[in-house]
């Protein structure tokens, strides 16, 4: 990002944003509020799960919804197996296809394959010291 240009289109008003200013920090320094729309959090490997899924899908730089029949985001737990970002994507070959997933709960050693499809309600759990594969084009619902 090239801060100067910014200035320079600030101080013109050519940028239609909401700008803020906090002498209280830090002198002549500026924030820019980003509509909510424009990205996605990204706090825990249940938001990582969702943004290469099949329901979001990028136009420019701006996530859009795909239409899919209940308009919110799946409701995603993950067991502590998928806590690192490294250790969770080493339990997909690809993500699976979630466009008819309402929630997913997944605990224990869990694994997928290629091209699995969640709907509904799907709750996976490997038993304590036993891994789990989910094979490739498997359809897991409720």
């Amino acid at each position: 990002m090239d801060l100067n240009a910014i200035k320079r289109l600030t101080d013109a008003d050519a940028l239609t944003l909401h700008i803020f200013e906090n002498p209280k920090f830090f002198d002549r320094a500026i924030g820019i509020n980003v509509p909510r729309a424009r990205y996605l959090p990204l706090r825990t490997t249940a938001d990582l799960f969702l943004y290469p899924c099949d329901i979001y899908t990028l136009v420019g730089y701006v996530f859009k919804r795909k239409s899919k029949a209940n308009s919110l985001d799946p409701v995603v737990e993950f067991g502590s197996e998928f806590f690192k970002p490294t250790d969770f994507l080493s339990r997909f070959k690809t993500m699976p296809s979630i466009i008819e997933l309402d929630s997913l709960k997944v605990t224990g050693d869990v694994r997928f394959g290629s091209r699995v499809v969640l709907k509904g309600k799907v709750s996976i759990a490997a038993k304590p010291g036993e891994k789990l594969q989910i094979p490739d084009k498997k359809v897991i619902e409720d």
